[in-house]
């Protein structure tokens, strides 16, 4: 008869190997049969119902990993980009004897937040450190976390919150939605990083688009043409478009522009034309407000110019060329308030092409060719930040812009295919004066 199997062993029994070896067989047998099943659950519901699975598994095991990762790493990751200090410290050991030890200081990680897209990092520095110079271990971070992007915020004195983008949601094209709400202050282009619309304001900006041939400028374009086509067709928008490539970029959805110029001589009155426009509503608004609201009767003019370069540096007319330029930097200089925006595109971002670039208030740069035209659109020291000449020509429509905080936001404009914008400016669109600007 077998003995009780949950009977007290007896101290004095020896101890049998046999006995240990069968109950780590059995428990090898009974893990490797809970992994088994959790793996073929897993399967299945991989196979099953992908979308389920990544909601309610893959992804909360991926963003554990995330948190895990940066408590587990973050000393070394210190040390590795250069944040960390050391100094020497000598004591006695416990039988006397001198020892020198190395002592590490780091910045200290206060915590960690995730999304579905976002790993937050909140990190103070360490004494002598500033925030500054954790700001400029930042690229040096996003690298060593594999990271598609990143930025830091000041939260509080001394403190800085890392904002690294794991998850990028702009490696497939997206096409654009046809627009139902009238709108005058802002249009949405697209898509950021994280996933969330790309909303450009519009009022009180003069915006600047600059990229390469291939870029993508043409999206960008779109989206604010047809993103306002329901307020042009409400009457509260004028679009005025400029294109001196004979036409070809804007008469695709001219139906939605209340003028087109495609000749210089047609350029330089419209400018003229916006010019005088400029100043009767300074006129009516002197003393009475300084914010204009757009209606019916004063509504938002916005000018879309192509080729920005067309205008400013290409004119086969000298004279034409320099008027052009003078008028386009007092419509810059003086428009914002009085309702009228300017939304210019451009190739060559060299000074001698656009010395009036400092008169845009936001900038949107898509593919360039080098470091240096990054610096020449966004500014100096934003290569780094925003490395607009590494965007893949394999992603048009993807950029970088400034955002309302001042710090970088990579996004990616809607595709607008032709047959998009033709029936946008069918369904939005309405009759072209013969000439001059909106009253």
């Amino acid at each position: 008869m077998n003995p009780d199997p949950y009977a007290q062993l007896d101290p004095d029994t020896p101890f049998r190997l046999d006995h240990a070896v069968n109950f780590l067989t059995t428990l090898g047998l009974w893990a490797v049969i809970i992994v088994g099943v959790s793996a073929a659950v897993l399967i299945y519901g991989r196979l099953h119902s992908p979308e389920t699975f990544d909601e309610r598994f893959a992804t909360p095991a991926t963003l554990l990993s995330w948190r895990l990762w940066a408590y587990i790493s973050w000393r070394r990751l210190c040390k590795r980009c250069g944040l960390s200090a050391s100094e020497q410290v000598t004591r006695r050991d416990k039988e006397g004897h001198q020892v020198t030890l190395t002592r590490w200081f780091h910045p200290k990680l206060l915590g960690t937040e995730v999304s579905q897209t976002t790993l937050r990092l909140t990190v103070r520095a360490r004494m002598g450190q500033t925030v500054e110079d954790l700001e400029r271990a930042v690229p040096a971070i996003r690298d060593a976390t594999g990271a598609h992007s990143a930025r830091a915020v000041v939260v509080s004195p001394g403190t800085l919150r890392i904002e690294l983008i794991k998850r990028e949601q702009l490696s497939t094209v997206r096409h654009a939605a046809s627009p139902m709400t009238v709108t005058t202050t802002r249009v949405t282009l697209g898509r950021r990083e994280d996933g969330s619309d790309w909303i450009l304001p519009l009022s009180g900006r003069h915006i600047l688009t600059v990229g390469c041939s291939g870029a993508g400028k043409g999206s960008v374009f779109w989206g604010m043409a047809c993103g306002l086509g329901p307020a042009a067709a409400a009457g509260v928008v004028h679009l005025i478009g400029i294109d001196l490539k004979y036409g070809i970029e804007l008469s695709i959805g001219a139906g939605l522009f209340t003028k087109i110029a495609t000749t210089e001589a047609d350029a330089v009155a419209t400018l003229a034309g916006l010019e005088m426009l400029m100043d009767k509503r300074g006129k009516e608004m002197a003393g009475g407000t300084r914010e204009h609201r757009p209606t019916k009767a004063s509504p938002l003019v916005v000018l879309l110019i192509d080729e920005l370069a067309g205008l400013t540096a290409y004119m086969s007319d000298p004279a034409l060329r320099k008027e052009a330029a003078a008028s386009l930097s007092r419509i810059l200089t003086k428009g914002r308030a009085l309702g009228i925006v300017v939304a210019a595109f451009l190739q060559d971002p060299r000074k001698e092409v656009l010395p009036m670039r400092g008169l845009f208030t936001q900038t949107i740069a898509l593919r360039l060719r080098s470091r240096e035209e990054v610096t020449m659109v966004l500014g100096d020291g934003m290569a780094d930040k925003a490395p607009a000449h590494r965007i893949s020509p394999d992603r048009p429509g993807t950029g970088y812009v400034i955002a309302e905080d001042g710090h970088t936001t990579k996004v990616r404009s809607d595709y607008w295919s032709d047959d998009q914008i033709r029936s946008t400016a069918q369904q939005y669109g309405r009759s072209r004066t013969a000439g001059g600007a909106a009253q």
